[in-house]
């Protein structure tokens, strides 16, 4: 005779996991089923609604991903609209707007995402999302869908439209290396002159989570891929300001838009700081829930 044993997580599910009862249900009311909540040591809240217990075994439905409860992010592009020509971000109130066939698609890992077709495809907001001429971190979901062709720029912020130079920042697939990158231009000018952080090798079909951090204070450009530091390098520029908006989807070089995008973006996060590594490096996944029985 099997008894039914308690749900549990794994080490990094903790340190909180509990379930204050009966919260709500998909239709946003009490359904008669405890729902089990959990934060994992970065911070991130997942809700498991419950679901009808089979005997003496309690039983969830899929995880619910609610954000984190430390998340400091100045803007939150979720790209999970689904319908129109407009990305929300209710975090910092800056809609990017899709543009030259970008449109939204159905993922079976992800939910809905921004498709981007390597060639017209993008969306922008109206100004920028941060100051870069102090510290700040980007990061993003992406799914590379070739290695070959030429770079994809998954995010990026351009300078000022006066200027229309270059790029504040840039969170990329660099084809002639073959790797994830995060770089920035050294100047607002159209020299060549850029500074990159090369990462780990990227992979096509997969969706692989970035993060790019410029941290001021060292003057250093930091790469995490999947949740692990990937790449550094010292910034060899001056401190300027990308007053233009921020792009999804392409870059800005010497005066043109470029490197367009081809895969797919989800849940893109602006911060107007350097995060520590404890947070760069929390890639922000729901934790597994494992039923023993």
């Amino acid at each position: 005779m099997s008894v039914g044993l308690s749900v549990v997580l794994p080490k990094r599910g903790y340190p909180t996991v509990a379930s204050p009862g009966d919260v709500n249900s998909a239709t946003g009311g009490p359904d008669g089923k405890p729902d089990l909540y959990a934060t994992d040591t970065a911070g991130q809240l997942t809700e498991y609604p419950g679901a009808a217990p089979s005997g003496t075994t309690a039983a969830f439905d899929a995880p619910v991903s609610l954000g984190t409860v430390t998340d400091t992010a100045a803007h939150r592009w979720k790209l999970d609209d689904g319908t129109g020509t407009s990305a929300a971000d209710p975090t910092g109130n800056s809609p990017a707007t899709l543009t030259g066939g970008a449109s939204w698609t159905t993922d079976t890992d992800r939910g809905t995402a921004l498709n981007l077709n390597g060639s017209t495809a993008y969306a922008a907001t109206t100004g920028p999302g941060v100051d870069t001429s102090g510290g700040f971190t980007i990061s993003a979901w992406v799914k590379l869908n070739s290695l070959s062709g030429t770079n994809s720029t998954f995010v990026s912020q351009s300078d000022d439209p006066s200027v229309g130079a270059a790029n504040g920042f840039q969170l990329y697939y660099s084809s002639g290396s073959g790797v994830w990158a995060f770089g920035r231009h050294n100047d607002d000018t159209t020299s060549t002159a850029s500074t990159a952080a090369y990462g780990a090798k990227a992979v096509a079909g997969k969706w692989t989570h970035l993060v790019g951090v410029y941290d001021a204070d060292a003057d250093r450009l930091l790469l995490y891929v999947n949740g692990r530091l990937s790449a550094t390098k010292a910034y060899a520029g001056t401190t300027w300001n990308a007053a233009g908006p921020v792009q999804f989807g392409r870059r800005l070089f010497q005066g043109t838009y470029g490197e367009y995008a081809n895969g797919r973006l989800s849940d893109v996060r602006l911060y107007a700081t350097a995060l520590p590594p404890a947070d760069a490096a929390a890639p922000g996944g729901n934790p597994a829930l494992t039923q023993l029985g």
